[in-house]
Formats: structure tokens, sequence, C-alpha cells
């Protein structure tokens, strides 16, 4: 054996998978120990969260350095393969292509992975993919069947974004994909399947998070001062789960305990934000408000107004809610009342 690759991906296989004198394995760190003792540390780059080759590969020489290789990890497009092998930057792909060229290794294989998890476990729903997600499960509420031009005017993404969205989406079965004159009709078949899916990768909240106090008569004038205060401050903000839930029509027994929002950052800081907004720092036992970075807009995306007795506040759109109520007490049973909302488009 000349060296074990440990990586800290979801669909790396529990059991380590030998291939030529590799071996890889699931690990907690991502790490390449040859048998010698020497250890490398491994920076793994996920393809999916660059739009061309040429982002990726520049993204991967600022990441070089003494005693680190870098690793392209995910599902990485048939057509970048060319300019990756060409600088000799190693990739792994989830189909079970390896192609590995490090000190003293070289590898290029079709059979790793051969126990790897369900495919649609490892979609990439992050950056823009999952608003073209979004926005396919939007469109089939009403039936309609998007180019991915008007994916990507919708999502707000670039053509090649909403191309390749749709295109790993198709692999894993879940969208057809019909050449309509010049254009690619784009029709959603596993709705509730992309539902699960985008509910389970994206649900709130993402990986920063602010715990604050406002004041506030209760929870619906804390989410209504909240969205006034980021209305005035030209702040991206959005209510979302039980709260975002009430004022979309779906009440439980009690009243939610907190006001729970997205915020986009747009060149600032949570804390920055949260100071804009005016909601003084506080522990979590003694906050009313958490707020989320949005660093991928998918929060705040189709944001609008909604209204529950005297108060207004802005609120995330009803998929978008739907998808975070998964996380909270009784979720699953406020998301399955709003499902029919859920898959309105406003």
């Amino acid at each position: 054996m000349a060296a074990v690759l440990h990586l800290n991906l979801s669909w790396i296989p529990d059991e380590p998978d030998r291939v030529g004198d590799l071996v890889i394995s699931r690990g907690r760190d991502d790490v390449l120990t040859y048998d010698d003792g020497i250890n490398l540390q491994v920076h793994v780059i996920d393809p999916a969260s660059y739009d061309t080759v040429d982002d990726l590969i520049a993204s991967a020489r600022t990441e070089a350095g003494p005693g680190r290789v870098a690793l392209v990890a995910g599902s990485v497009p048939v057509e970048w393969r060319a300019a990756l092998r060409h600088i000799n930057l190693s990739f792994i792909d989830v189909d079970g292509v390896a192609e590995i060229t490090w000190p003293r290794l070289r590898l290029a294989t079709r059979q790793f992975a051969r126990h790897v998890v369900r495919r649609r476990d490892v979609v990439p729903l992050q950056k823009g993919h999952a608003l073209v997600a979004e926005e396919l499960l939007i469109a089939a509420a009403s039936g309609a069947q998007p180019s991915i031009t008007e994916l990507a005017q919708r999502a707000e993404v670039s053509v090649s974004t909403a191309s390749r969205a749709v295109r790993q989406l198709a692999e894993q079965g879940m969208v057809e994909r019909k050449q309509n004159w010049r254009q690619v009709a784009v029709r959603l078949v596993d709705i509730t399947g992309l539902a699960d899916l985008l509910a389970d990768r994206t649900a709130w909240p993402g990986s920063e998070v602010v715990t604050a106090y406002a004041w506030g008569r209760n929870i619906w004038d804390v989410a209504a001062a909240i969205s006034r205060n980021a209305a005035g401050a030209g702040i991206e903000m959005a209510i979302t789960g039980r709260a975002g839930a009430a004022f979309l029509g779906v009440l439980g027994t009690s009243s939610p305990g907190e006001v729970r929002c997205w915020a986009a950052l747009n060149g600032r800081t949570l804390p920055e934000i949260a100071g804009r907004l005016q909601l003084e720092p506080a522990p979590r036992e003694s906050a009313n408000v958490r707020m989320s970075a949005d660093p991928w807009r998918i929060g705040v995306h189709r944001r609008a107004d909604a209204h529950f007795d005297g108060w207004t506040a802005t609120v995330a759109h009803p998929l978008r809610v739907w998808c975070d109520l998964h996380g909270e007490a009784r979720g699953r049973e406020f998301a399955s009342q709003l499902w029919r909302a859920a898959r309105s488009s406003r």
C-alpha cells in the first residue's frame, strides 16, 4: 500500500475502497497519509461551487502550498476534465472516475466508489443550484416547463449555472429536457423527490447564525419591526420558520418562541447586519431572534410582504418556509399544512 486518502465527504463509502496503490476511506479530516508516515493536507474543491473550470482552477492555484495538495471532488463535468488533466489537478467523480497526480502517486481508474450511496444523495445544491431547484418546483406547481434561459433569469444565476444544475438533476431522473425550437424546455418529473432533497440540503440555518433580542408586544410585532428596520436600512432579509408560516396562514396552537430569518450579507458581516436591524446581542436562552447568513440568497429570493392581523412582515417564499420548517419542533406537521401554499407562486 502506497497511501491512504481520508476524505470527510458524505458520499465516500463507509468501508475503505482500495484502488491500485491507494486506499480511499471516510475520515474526519481531509488528509493523505503515505506508508512511511508522511501526511499531506488535502484541499477539497467542490466543482458545484464554480461556474467555469477556469474559476475552479484559479481557486485551486491560490490554495497551493507546501505540505498541501488539491483535489476536485464531486460531480465533475466531463467537459472540464481535459483542463484539469492539462495542469495535473487531481479529481474524483461520484460516478467512480478517479485521476490522481500527486507526489509519489499516480492513479487513473473508473473502479472507485463501487459502494457509493444513491446518486441523488450527491446532487450538489449550493450556490445557484438551490435557486434553480426552487424555480423548477415553483414552475411545476402551475404546470409550466421553463427553458434553461428562463430558469436562469428567474433564479438570477448565469445560464451556465442553470444548465449544469438541470443536467445534474436530469442524471438523477428528476427532470426531463426537451428540445423546443431553439430552446431546451425542462419538465420536473419528481416533485416530491426534489422538494425533499431541497429541504434536506438547504433548510435553515446556514453555517453562520447570530442570536439576539428585539423588543415587541409579541412575536408578530418583533417580526414586523425587524422587517421595517430592514427596509429602512436597505438590507435583504426574510422571515422564515414557524413565524413565517404564521404570516402565510399556518398557525399552531401556540405562538413560536422566536423569529427565524435569513439575511443576505452583501459585503457586511452578520453582526453588523444585526446591529443595523437594531437587534441586541443575546445568548441563546434569552434571545427571541435567530438570524442566519444567506450567502447564496436562497432565503431572501422571492421574499414578499405578508400580513397577520395588524402586522406586516417580509416573509420568505412559501416553498422556502416549507423547507425551513423541517428542523423545528412539530415542523413537519406545519410543513404539511403549508405544502399547498408552498407549491403556489406568488
